[in-house]
């Protein structure tokens, strides 16, 4: 299955025809789009998931048509099932889209299984930076993939140092998303 990833900052070429000249079989938006960067992508007709992002007001996956997959699990082309976690570790006490590590966890406890997790934050220790609180992993989502053992991880939200970004961890695959990636899933 091959899928357009969009996360975190404006992709370099418009998604949607991205998406055509790449001909992927699905779109997965893992939040921090600014609106204007993604609505072109209700021009396509095929697959559209995602979860929030902290920057992300209240209802923008809704309003451009995109399958909010927040504790929800689904089918993709070929097989592949995915589910969603949104938003990030709380740092502002206002903040939408943001969960304490114990909010996360209780969460957590009610997202089934699936061979693709998209989330907003990593998992606690995936490259995250463990000295940002606003840029901490999820501890629920860690114990997850460990229980699960999904086959892939897509995230976006944290900065990795180039060239020390975690692409595995044990036999998942690990995609961290800044700007636009096409990604073929098995």
């Amino acid at each position: 299955m091959r899928i357009l990833a969009l996360a975190d900052k404006r992709p370099p070429v418009d998604p949607a025809e991205m998406a055509r000249q790449r001909r992927v079989d699905a779109v997965f938006c893992l939040g921090d789009l600014d609106r204007a960067w993604i609505e072109s992508l209700m021009s396509l007709h095929l697959p559209r998931f995602g979860v929030h992002g902290n920057h992300d007001p209240e209802h923008v996956l809704r309003d451009l048509e995109i399958e909010d997959l927040h504790l929800r699990r689904t089918r993709l082309t070929g097989g592949l099932t995915a589910v969603g976690f949104e938003g990030c570790v709380r740092y502002r006490k206002d903040g939408v889209h943001q969960y304490t590590q114990k909010e996360a966890r209780k969460l957590a406890k009610r997202l089934p299984a699936a061979d693709v997790l998209l989330c907003h934050c990593p998992p606690l220790g995936i490259n995250d930076d463990p000295e940002d609180p606003a840029h901490i992993g999820f501890e629920a989502l860690r114990d997850w993939v460990d229980e699960h053992r999904p086959r892939h991880v897509l995230h976006g939200h944290v900065h990795p140092l180039p060239g020390q970004a975690v692409t595995r961890h044990g036999d998942t695959h690990v995609h961290w998303i800044s700007g636009a990636k096409v990604l073929d899933l098995r």
